[in-house]
């Protein structure tokens, strides 16, 4: 998962040095053709922010790795000991996915045992054509083999191929005849960083918990298919350098679809899945783009039975960056084609691209939940009785506010996030105040477009706010041009 050019982020850095190592790769292909209200000269001195280098919910660095070196390369010997992947004390170290599937079905037990197994040693980050990807791939091939789902790739198989290695797909028809030709699309990417100057990126959070919900999905859908069919995809070389060019893997099967594109009703993806947004809290699975969706009712909820709060949010609050709507993760091919989408992610942890991404950070009983609420919303779309579409116009809403309120509260409360205290605290104080008043009322009540702006501005700045201080200062957070 990713966020800002490189163009962006020059804007903030100037001249530091210290934040010299991310480079350019600023095309936004063909997703800027979509973007809506990129002007901005409406908006308030609040709202200005084209300062801002990433996004804290569903984001990351600018889009280059964390090391500014070399390609991804499996050098077994060259890997420092202390960047080894951890293993949780008391669970196995040959986690495998043939112990997953002996694992209670959607249990944490399980997501547990995914997780290690894709962020251990063997896998080494997992990049893209390297020994370590290619090992997960026979991995996660060879669970869909051992759940008997129908191969939807090419020729006949789970993969197709990429410039640089491979999705996987298979199908799990539909049970209700007149619905099973519709198709919606569930996935999470399963590459991550690899090894950057002989320390291995683990990518436990990104996206080896995205994956796990994605492969307990499998079973669950397998025992029990909806109405419509679903396509479970784990693609590829989502991370740079392929984000946002043709050879990532998400936009290489929207342009060379492995089922007719018409038949796709609808996708939801997943990315940054069991982390929190600050130590010691547990804070919400987000889930954006329901705005994009025209259909009746709402998935049935389970959060009760784990504890997990859920926060609808419009996609614009996170994408809509200065000049350009950007996407940060798979679902954006799907948007960029009008598509309806919904991207679900806990956000990004203080371990987001770093070594420490490791299993024993994430909260694996909110795995769990997020589990739950994927498949609520997965099956909702699934057994609609009439076809989703896709919804036009897309207002921001008052409910949108509440979001951010929310989280602002909860950041600056005296157990929350530290980068919310001190200079950044009398700027959100105003910030927070603004946005109750936004919120007030009826949720359902569309925002002005200069309220949007004011929203989507407040949003970004938290986002930054989150991020430790040797990627962004707090003070530059706080700058406006």
């Amino acid at each position: 998962m990713q966020v800002l050019s490189a163009g962006a982020a020059r804007t903030v850095a100037g001249s530091r040095s210290s934040h010299s190592s991310h480079s350019s790769h600023s095309s936004h292909s063909s997703y800027s053709s979509h973007s809506s209200h990129s002007s901005h000269s409406s908006r308030s001195s609040h709202s200005s922010m084209s300062w801002l280098l990433s996004l804290a919910l569903v984001g990351a660095c600018a889009r280059d790795s964390p090391a500014s070196g070399r390609p991804d390369v499996l050098a077994a010997a060259a890997i420092e000991p202390d960047a080894q992947v951890g293993v949780t004390p008391g669970v196995t170290r040959r986690a495998a996915p043939g112990l997953c599937l002996a694992a209670p079905v959607a249990s944490s037990e399980a997501l547990r045992c995914w997780v290690e197994w894709l962020a251990s040693p063997a896998l080494a980050g997992r990049a893209p054509g390297s020994p370590g990807g290619i090992a997960a791939r026979a991995g996660i091939e060879a669970t869909f083999r051992d759940l008997s789902l129908a191969p939807a790739g090419e020729d006949g198989g789970y993969a197709q191929a990429l410039p640089r290695g491979a999705n996987l797909l298979a199908r799990v028809p539909g049970g209700d005849p007149e619905r099973a030709a519709q198709i919606v699309v569930i996935a999470a990417h399963y590459d991550h960083l690899g090894v950057r100057d002989g320390r291995v990126y683990p990518g436990a959070d990104d996206n080896a918990s995205g994956v796990a919900v994605l492969l307990e999905l499998s079973r669950r859908l397998a025992a029990a298919p909806p109405a419509r069919s679903v396509l479970i995809a784990a693609f590829d070389a989502e991370e740079p350098p392929a984000y946002l060019g043709e050879a990532m893997g998400s936009i290489h099967w929207m342009a060379h679809p492995t089922v007719p594109r018409a038949q796709v009703v609808a996708m939801l993806a997943m990315d940054l899945m069991g982390g929190n947004l600050w130590p010691g809290a547990r804070t919400p699975l987000y889930i954006m783009g329901r705005e994009t969706i025209a259909a009746t009712g709402e998935p049935a909820s389970a959060t009760g039975e784990v504890g997990l709060a859920r926060r609808m949010m419009h996609l614009r609050l996170v994408e809509e960056l200065p000049g350009a709507r950007q996407p940060f993760s798979d679902h954006g091919a799907f948007f960029a084609a009008q598509i309806p989408v919904l991207l679900f992610s806990t956000g990004r942890s203080p371990h987001y691209h770093r070594v420490s991404d490791r299993p024993d950070t994430l909260d694996f009983e909110k795995l769990e939940g997020a589990l739950a609420l994927v498949e609520a919303h997965l099956r909702w779309l699934a057994d609609l009785p009439e076809r989703p579409g896709w919804q036009n116009p897309q207002p921001v809403r008052a409910a949108d506010a509440t979001v951010i309120v929310d989280l602002l509260q909860a950041a600056s409360a005296a157990d929350g996030s530290p980068e919310f205290s001190g200079l950044a605290r009398p700027i959100v104080r105003a910030d927070l105040a603004r946005m109750r008043a936004l919120s007030a009322g009826a949720q359902d009540r569309p925002l002005t477009e200069a309220m949007a702006q004011d929203l989507i501005a407040v949003s970004l700045r938290a986002q930054c706010l989150l991020m430790p201080d040797d990627e962004i200062p707090t003070a530059a957070c706080l700058m406006t041009p």
